[in-house]
């Protein structure tokens, strides 16, 4: 039998109309998960860059992680890469955006994604910068209108990326791109709430990969929970 690429779970045969757990497209499936999961064939053939866009554009999650983990359980992401870089800014602005809080324009959502991008895999080891950490960067960077003349927004921009890669160096050991992740969204998303002066809702952050990666940092992480 077949099982779900989201959850795992076995797939019911059932003639059924489903919406696309990334983009939205409602359409006519013989089998679909017992949790309502389905993905459309546009998305299950989606390249890592293609499902972060398409899913950002359409998602109505207002959670970033549960947006991040939706994302990252995709059948292109890698447990470790350089997609993950890409990953952090257009979660969080779609989040905002679907909170009602922000206007995200498709262009704005595109930028949001080249801006960290560059970032090759490995920089932390050899350059000691997180592409992750600079996605966080990247969507206050969007967010504030920041560029290098201006004062606050700047300094917010830079002090982003420099809290989420002091946390990835407390975590320690070898990389773990999920907890790079994770204590990135949290980093942009603390100075989201100070830009646009509201209390965002708090972020409720377990991790969906424990265990299952090879340099998995177990009861180290604060993310990780023992079963």
């Amino acid at each position: 039998m077949f099982s779900c690429a989201i959850c795992g779970k076995e797939l019911i045969k059932k003639t059924s109309e489903a919406a696309c757990s990334y983009c939205g497209l409602t359409e006519e499936t013989e089998y679909i998960c017992p949790d309502g999961h389905y993905i459309c064939e546009e998305c299950r053939l989606a390249s890592q860059q293609e499902i972060i866009e398409r899913t950002c554009l359409n998602t109505v999650i207002t959670d970033p992680v549960s947006l991040a983990n939706l994302i990252m359980k995709h059948r292109s992401f890698n447990h470790y890469g350089a997609e993950h870089h890409e990953l952090v800014a257009p979660v969080i602005l779609a989040s905002l955006r679907n909170l009602g809080l922000i206007d995200l324009s498709e262009a704005r959502l595109k930028a949001s994604l080249k801006r960290s991008g560059r970032i090759p895999y490995g920089s932390c080891g050899t350059t000691g910068t997180c592409g992750a950490a600079v996605s966080a960067g990247a969507a206050i960077g969007i967010l504030s209108h920041s560029n290098y003349l201006k004062d606050r927004e700047r300094n917010l921009t830079i002090s982003t990326t420099a809290k989420a890669l002091l946390s990835i160096t407390l975590l320690g050991g070898p990389r773990c791109c999920k907890y790079s992740t994770y204590v990135s969204l949290r980093a942009a998303w603390e100075t989201a709430s100070e830009i646009l002066n509201i209390v965002l809702p708090d972020l409720t952050i377990k991790c969906d990969f424990q265990g299952k990666l090879k340099d998995c940092h177990h009861d180290k992480c604060q993310y990780y929970e023992a079963e």
